[in-house]
């Protein structure tokens, strides 16, 4: 299975059996991590996680919303195959730790439902 093919079999699942949605897009969104410690609102949204690779500069990342918890280090996340595709609802708690914090991008997919 494609990333692309991938993301679309995730999108389906997520949204399969919320009553007013009948169908969804998918939209990138990159977001520039400024800060060990960070917050992103995703207003009720839910963002994939579609990072190829993490920064080599990062000890390890901690990622927290309402309905997930995901850590990685950059050597485990490179092992990881479909794993590594996580979906985070309502709001993305970053915390990275390293030793000398660099900014860093996060690559996501937003989906957002088609209401009926």
């Amino acid at each position: 299975m494609n990333t692309s093919e991938l993301l679309h079999t995730i999108a389906k699942d997520r949204i399969s059996g919320l009553r007013t949605i009948d169908s969804y897009q998918l939209k990138p969104v990159v977001v520039h991590v400024t800060k060990a410690s960070q917050t992103i609102d995703l207003k009720n949204d839910m963002w994939i996680l579609n990072t190829r690779h993490l920064s080599a500069s990062i000890k390890e990342l901690e990622m927290v919303s309402s309905d997930n918890v995901f850590t990685a280090t950059p050597e485990e996340y490179e092992f990881m195959d479909e794993y590594r595709y996580q979906v985070f609802t309502d709001y993305i708690d970053l915390t990275t730790k390293a030793e000398n914090f660099q900014p860093y991008r996060l690559e996501f997919v937003k989906i957002i439902p088609h209401r009926i």
